[in-house]
């Protein structure tokens, strides 16, 4: 399975836009948005599966969202510049909307990565970063948000983990499942018969308790205040959390301008986005962000606000409850576990490891899954089409009820029920 989105160089009005970036300059080009997705790193390793109305609720949302910022926050700087319509002439997502027209094309700046500046070397495409040789380069962090903790949430897999039952939780799916799981470490700590220092260090780190109360939240959780964390971005072997130090280190930003990305920028960028999304009936619980280190100071990048980059969220009432169904690939990663997925993963990284280089870990899925019985492209046809309604549904909300012809959501939404999380807000 390709990439989401792939960069137009060819001989079409899209295609004589591009300008690749320079050392210190940015560049320009035209982001064809495709129907495939990535779960859980495999990309090409996925046989070929669309999701039907991705390109275009994909391309218009993100645009959506930019122009918002550009209105309501224009100190921050991004990379997004417009739509392309069918006439090849740059435009807003509104121009296209008043038209009953849609883009699968975005134009945004272009900044190095290690693969147009080093040939993928990244340890040297890092020393120019962080030397401030390299003037226009993406920073090799992702910024997180956390606002809830949703079914299939990493810091679940951290909870699991911290306990010593990661095995077990890969092969938990489904929201009863992992409660279960939940309440098993409950259990174990009532009993008090471990030492439960790293669980306390998440709990602590996320305050789903008061005081010193540890409280183990399950799926649905929504907290309080927003928390913040940093991975890795560019890093074959998949996503390293970061220490402030690592974070501020690899963005290769100067002092004013970490300062300005952590504490003013992503901050408000994040806020935006919750009261965007609030505006329109969706529920973002958490979600990432990307600068390029531009002359040492950030500027934002690559898509926000959309289903691929945030969990957006459609509630719903069941069972005289508050659910919420997930809208991202999260869907996707659900069914990818359910079939065994994950544990093949973790197989396929361990031959790696046994052979001395983990960053090969692909190279063993396709005898991985065949081994474990896995078909990857059933697997994938059938989260593609669950995928499609729940993409479109937000995409309505956010820009025009009418945009996309999908069914009711009464009609669809039993197929989610496993993978929805019981809405619980923080007291």
């Amino acid at each position: 399975m390709g990439s989401v989105k792939y960069l137009i160089q060819d001989n079409s009005k899209a295609g004589k836009l591009y300008h690749p970036p320079q050392q210190n300059e940015f560049g320009l080009g035209a982001w064809q948005v495709t129907g495939n997705f990535s779960v859980k790193d495999l990309k090409e390793k996925i046989p070929e599966s669309v999701i039907k109305y991705k390109p275009e609720a994909l391309a218009m949302t993100n645009a959506a969202f930019f122009e918002y910022i550009a209105e309501n926050q224009p100190q921050i700087r991004t990379c997004y510049v417009g739509l392309l319509d069918p006439d090849g002439k740059i435009v807003d997502s509104q121009t296209l909307l008043k038209k009953g027209q849609t883009s699968s094309i975005v134009i945004m700046k272009l900044a190095h990565t290690p693969k147009s500046y080093s040939n993928g070397n990244l340890a040297q495409y890092r020393k120019a970063l962080i030397s401030g040789e390299l003037g226009c380069g993406v920073a090799d962090i992702e910024s997180i948000f956390r606002k809830g903790l949703p079914l299939g949430s990493s810091i679940f897999a951290k909870i699991f983990e911290s306990v010593g039952l990661r095995k077990e939780y890969e092969k938990l799916t489904t929201y009863e499942e992992v409660v279960k799981g939940l309440d098993k470490i409950r259990a174990t700590i009532q009993q008090r018969t471990s030492d439960f220092s790293e669980l306390e260090k998440i709990l602590e780190k996320y305050k789903t308790g008061k005081d010193s109360e540890m409280i183990l939240p399950n799926p649905g959780f929504i907290l309080k205040k927003i928390t913040y964390d940093s991975t890795t971005k560019f890093e074959e072997s998949g996503d390293r959390d970061l220490t402030k130090e690592e974070e501020k280190k690899l963005s290769g930003l100067d002092y004013e301008g970490y300062e300005a990305w952590t504490k003013s920028i992503f901050p408000k960028i994040v806020e935006e986005q919750i009261e965007f999304t609030k505006e329109r009936k969706i529920l973002n619980v958490d979600g990432k962000c990307e600068c390029v280190s531009f002359r040492r100071k950030p500027v934002v990048t690559d898509f926000a606000c959309t289903v691929d980059e945030n969990r957006l969220m459609v509630a719903f009432i069941h069972n005289c409850s508050v659910w919420a169904i997930p809208s991202n690939k999260e869907i996707q990663r659900a069914i990818f576990k359910q079939a065994g997925v994950d544990t093949a993963i973790s197989e396929a990284k361990r031959r790696a490891e046994n052979t001395g280089d983990i960053n090969q870990w692909k190279n063993y899925i396709p005898q991985v899954t065949t081994e474990m019985k896995i078909d990857l492209k059933a697997i994938a046809e059938h989260s593609c089409n669950l995928m499609s309604y729940a993409m479109a549904e937000v995409a309505n909300r956010t820009l025009d009820e009418g945009l996309f012809d999908v069914p009711p959501l009464t009609s669809w939404i039993n197929d989610f029920l496993l993978y929805a999380s019981k809405i619980e807000y923080q007291q």
